[in-house]
């Protein structure tokens, strides 16, 4: 068996302890310029537009991933992201593009004025999808300062950019997260950039008039998010969000506890603000940032959030996905430990001699929920890196997208799988594959989960110094669930006739498939399969003289493969991993 031991040896990076600066989106991005995008390789899903702000989330990364993805009753997607300009740095504004049914795609259209940006998108409800519009939220300096903004399209899927926006009006309240209730409520959570504050406002005219119904303090970083129940019956809002812990660094940027409120009349009025959390000085983690939450197809709310390890007061670049759900009332991991090394604790880790993470980042983050509401199987998705040596000639990691599932409500969690699995360790500026800011629907759509994100094509965030300007793909992921399941379904066939060992797993150049001494293998069938079901490695063996059959592998990318093995009329599946 083939492990790649980490030692210790190795310190996990510590981070700068002064707080990160705030961003409003109009910097100006000091960086050296790098070379076009020009196509081949890419990342999966359809390029909808692209940008040169690397970055999305709220302050550049200390927020929850949100919503920049929403799809409709008749199952097209309403997209939005903050758009910039290469070189120039010119403009920058919310792009909005949707797509239809058929696959086809409305086009990049400019949804707001420069400059503005930190995007986020909901739909309106009505049992008529035809009445179902986008609505976008923005930050916004019309020229007396920033304000944070919705608008609303005039009918589902028109394109009409701008029409009406529509503030709370109150300057720097910015960053805004929203969403829409069940009755076309709209809840807004911003940031303040003035102070260590988040607020909420209460829309229940489509942003006509407006209400601040809380404000909170001790919040150090932009880190909050909203969700309303689809469930068509339900009138749940959740609010999430993170605050400070007293013996905090860096301001209270790095930790913090996990709280949350909930609303059962879409908005109106709210039960008490809960900390989820609640950890202590001896505690080994705190929460990072991330908080994300949806309702289940039982109204049952589920939260995730990114912990960071705590050791003798360092930042160390460690860090867990974790789930918890109101029924249960439990805790769990939702990351399986990395395939790359031996972590004692199950912590994605980042050594002082790997590649550097990045401002506002950890090993794993940004995780996503995804609810299929036909059986209550949760999805969650999220960034980062197992493998920290896959990082840009400038050092910053190569993020990929990541996924796990659950079949009992988040108690236990399948293995992950690298459902990018672009790995382009020294690439060079215009050559990474670094898939970040992902977010995801809400639900299951067809057996499918909706994901947009941002290719950057060098890795690290150049509002924050790192890396090179470059012009970014955007793009719109369409897969099936099978990807996070298991491509290959169980047989409906016989299995075998005797029994067989696939070795060693994980596999780094060679895999065997052995029968046992005395079994000359007649007949037998021997294919590999990606995430995806894609055949990538066959071989038939049709001597009856050999006990093994052995698969040059070296072709093969680091990951998750499922190896079918057919003979005797029967045909079985195991799930392998390639390591270096």
């Amino acid at each position: 068996m083939t492990v790649i031991i980490f030692s210790f040896g190795a310190s996990p990076a510590v981070t700068h302890y002064e707080a990160l600066p705030r961003l409003r989106g109009d910097e100006k991005v000091e960086v050296v310029v790098g070379p076009p995008y020009l196509g081949g390789r890419q990342s999966p899903g359809d390029q909808i537009g692209t940008t040169a702000y690397d970055i999305q989330q709220v302050c550049g990364g200390g927020g929850s991933a949100g919503h920049r993805l929403m799809v409709d009753d008749y199952g097209q997607a309403h997209i939005d992201w903050m758009w910039q300009d290469y070189p120039g740095q010119t403009m920058r504004y919310c792009a909005w593009n949707a797509r239809f049914t058929d696959g086809t795609y409305y086009g990049e259209t400019q949804a707001s004025g420069s400059w503005s940006g930190y995007v986020q998108i909901d739909i309106t409800r009505d049992s008529d999808p035809d009445s179902q519009r986008s609505v976008i939220a923005y930050q916004y300096d019309a020229g007396t300062g920033y304000y944070s903004w919705i608008d609303i399209d005039g009918v589902n899927l028109g394109g009409f950019w701008p029409n009406d926006p529509k503030t709370p009006g109150v300057a720097d309240h910015i960053w805004p997260v929203i969403c829409v209730a069940n009755n076309n409520n709209i809840l807004m959570a911003t940031g303040d950039y003035n102070a260590a504050e988040h607020h909420l406002y209460l829309t229940t005219d489509l942003g006509e008039t407006w209400m601040n119904i809380f404000n909170f303090d001790s919040c150090a970083t932009l880190s909050y998010y909203l969700c309303a129940s689809k469930n068509p019956t339900s009138q749940k809002v959740v609010f999430t969000h993170t605050q400070f812990i007293t013996d905090s660094l860096a301001a209270g940027q790095l930790d913090n506890d996990v709280w949350y409120m909930i609303s059962t009349d879409n908005g109106m009025t709210w039960g008490e603000c809960i900390n989820l959390t609640e950890y202590q000085p001896t505690d080994t983690m705190r929460a990072c940032c991330d908080p994300y939450a949806i309702f289940d197809a039982d109204d049952v709310l589920h939260i995730v959030w990114t912990v960071r390890k705590v050791d003798t007061a360092a930042y160390y670049q460690a860090s867990k996905i974790l789930h918890w759900d109101e029924l249960n009332d439990t805790v769990t991991v939702v990351n399986s430990p990395s395939i790359y090394y031996n972590e004692p604790g199950g912590w994605w880790i980042g050594p002082s001699d790997g590649g550097n993470y990045g401002a506002w980042r950890v090993p794993a983050d940004k995780p996503v929920l995804i609810c299929d509401t036909t059986d209550n199987y949760l999805y969650c998705i999220w960034g980062g890196n197992d493998d920290y040596t896959d990082s840009s000639a400038a050092g910053y990691i190569n993020d990929e997208i990541y996924g796990a599932f659950s079949t009992d409500r988040g108690l236990t969690w399948s293995d992950y799988v690298n459902l990018t699995n672009t790995r382009a360790p020294g690439a060079e500026p215009g050559a990474c594959y670094d898939e970040d800011w992902a977010t995801a629907h809400l639900t299951v759509v067809h057996d499918s989960i909706f994901v947009t994100y941002v290719e950057d094509k060098d890795a690290g965030s150049c509002p924050h110094g790192e890396g090179t300007l470059t012009e970014n793909p955007v793009r719109c992921w369409v897969f099936p669930t099978s990807l996070i399941t298991g491509a290959c379904e169980e047989s409906k066939e016989e299995p075998l006739p005797y029994d067989f060992e696939v070795y060693p797993n994980p596999f780094s150049r060679l895999l065997n498939v052995g029968f046992g001494k005395g079994r000359g293998l007649k007949n037998i069938e021997v294919t590999i399969f990606d995430v995806s079901g894609r055949e990538v490695l066959k071989k038939r063996e049709t001597s009856g003289i050999s006990e093994t059959v052995k698969l040059d592998t070296r072709d093969l990318a680091c990951g998750v493969y499922f190896i079918g093995v057919e003979a005797g009329g029967g045909a079985e599946v195991r799930k392998v991993v390639k390591v270096k």
